[in-house]
């Protein structure tokens, strides 16, 4: 097993394990250990390929993904009250079930398909994909705010671990747009959050359609 499938690997039971956790400030740790194992393999291809981009990059998962996006959540936790569940649509169990169907589904597809070389190969490639579907599901199936932003940033994850694993990464620019995008997103998904708790004195989203004219 290579140190890339290791790292991978390590991704993806972050990713399930988000499908268990039952607080949401476990979930937010747990996010960050997971952007940290993420710029660890993007150092990794860094110093593999001598590619100065990806070192930045690196520091930017670090710096975004690990520490921003986590403290931005944190924070947000902090003010409305840190004991809180994550209130899904679908039971712990049955989320895990369905987290190992899609990896499952991912690896099987992604080996059927008629590829160009991958470059970290292919079951890192399934991986990724397996991260994309779980962090959709995450942000259809949890009726909390803040727990969406966390399944947007896995989807986000999961995308860049695609780029890397099949081109060594999207063009700099766009890694940079994309950072960029998925910060404000979070940040605007946690000041919604802290909206909806001060009107509603709860964080389900489930709220917003009392407010409907």
């Amino acid at each position: 097993m290579t140190l890339y499938h290791a790292l991978s690997i390590a991704l993806i039971l972050s990713t399930l394990a988000l499908l268990w956790m039952k607080h949401i400030v476990t979930a937010i740790k747990v996010l960050s250990v997971q952007s940290l194992i993420l710029a660890l393999m993007v150092t990794t291809v860094a110093a593999q390929t001598k590619t100065l981009d990806l070192y930045v990059i690196a520091a930017l998962t670090i710096v975004v993904k690990a520490v921003g996006i986590p403290w931005v959540l944190w924070m947000t936790m902090k003010k409305i009250g840190v004991h809180r569940e994550t209130e899904k649509l679908v039971g712990r169990e049955l989320s895990l079930l369905i987290g190992a169907v899609i990896l499952m589904v991912s690896y099987v597809v992604t080996h059927r398909l008629t590829l160009p070389e991958v470059t970290l190969g292919r079951g890192v490639l399934s991986i990724s994909i397996a991260m994309l579907l779980t962090g959709l599901f995450i942000m259809t199936t949890h009726q909390k705010a803040i727990m969406q932003g966390i399944g947007l940033v896995v989807m986000e994850n999961g995308l860049f671990l695609a780029a890397l694993a099949t081109t060594y990464g999207m063009p700099f620019l766009v890694d940079i747009g994309v950072f960029l995008d998925v910060f404000v997103a979070v940040v605007l998904i946690s000041m919604l959050t802290y909206r909806i708790d001060r009107v509603f004195k709860s964080t389900h989203t489930e709220n917003l359609r009392r407010l409907k004219g």
